[in-house]
C-alpha cells in the first residue's frame, strides 16, 4: 500500500515516525504575519533547538533524510534520492523510481539547468534571485513536470525537490500548512523566501545545531 501523501509526523498508524514533540507540548498553530516574532523569543527558539537535538539523537527514519540526500549526484536522481524521500514516510511507485532513474532529456535539462543556478551550497533561497524561482524558471518547470508523474503528488515531489535542492526548496506538507494558516497559498517558495529574507538569522541559524547539513526545506517542521 502506497503512502505517497501522508506526512509522517501526523500518522496515526505509524507512530515510531511520529514528530518527536517533548513531553506535554503540543503542536501550535501560528499565523505566517506573526511568525517572525514568535521566532525570535528566547524560550521558541530553544524549543526549536531542542526538537534538533531530540529528533537527531532518535530513532526516527526521517533523520537520515540528509545522509540519503548528501550521497546523490547534484545533476541527476539516484536512488538516494528515493530512500531520502522514502525516510520521510511517503512512497515513490516502481514505475515512477524508473523514470527518475532513467534518463529524460527535458527533466535532466530542467535540473542541470537549475543546478546551475542553485549548485553552490551557499546559494539559498532568500539570497538567490526572484526571477530563478518564478513560474517560467527551471526549477518551477521541474516541479510542475514532476508532478505529472503518477505518485508524485504535491508533498511527495517537495520532498524529493528537497532532497536535491535543500538550500532553496522548503518542503510542504499539510501539517505546516494547517500551523502556519497557509493551506490556500499557491505561491509556496516564494512565500518562504519573504520569511527567511526578514530576519535572515532566525532559521539558518538554528540549523547549525544539526549533525547533518539540514537544508531549510525541513525547518519549519522544528520550528512550530
Amino acid at each position: 500500500m502506497h503512502h505517497t501523501e501522508r506526512d509522517w509526523f501526523v500518522d496515526p498508524d505509524n507512530h515510531k515516525d511520529r514528530y518527536p514533540i517533548e513531553p506535554g507540548e503540543k503542536h501550535m498553530p501560528i499565523l505566517f504575519a506573526n511568525i517572525h516574532e514568535w521566532l525570535l523569543r528566547d524560550q521558541n527558539r530553544q524549543r526549536q533547538i531542542n526538537h534538533l537535538k531530540r529528533y537527531f539523537g532518535s530513532s526516527y527514519s526521517g533523520n537520515l533524510f540528509e545522509y540519503f540526500a548528501a550521497r546523490s549526484e547534484p545533476k541527476v536522481f539516484t536512488p538516494w534520492d528515493i530512500l531520502a524521500v522514502e525516510s520521510l514516510s511517503v512512497s515513490v511507485p516502481p514505475a515512477t523510481a524508473k523514470w527518475l532513474l532513467e534518463p529524460d532529456e527535458v527533466r535532466d535539462s530542467y535540473l542541470e539547468i537549475a543546478n546551475k543556478h542553485f549548485g553552490d551550497p551557499e546559494t539559498t533561497l532568500w539570497g538567490c534571485d526572484q526571477a530563478l524561482i518564478g513560474d517560467e524558471s527551471e526549477m518551477s518547470k521541474l516541479y510542475a513536470l514532476l508532478r505529472l508523474q503518477p505518485g508524485l503528488g504535491y508533498v511527495t515531489t517537495s520532498k524529493l525537490m528537497a532532497a536535491k535542492f535543500p538550500r532553496i526548496v522548503p518542503i510542504r506538507d499539510s501539517q505546516v500548512e494547517l500551523l502556519l494558516g497557509l493551506q490556500n497559498e499557491k505561491s509556496w517558495w516564494s512565500t518562504f523566501r519573504t520569511l527567511f529574507k526578514k530576519p535572515r538569522q532566525v532559521w539558518p541559524s538554528i540549523l547549525m545545531g544539526c549533525p547533518y547539513r539540514m537544508g531549510l526545506g525541513r525547518s519549519p517542521h522544528f520550528a512550530v
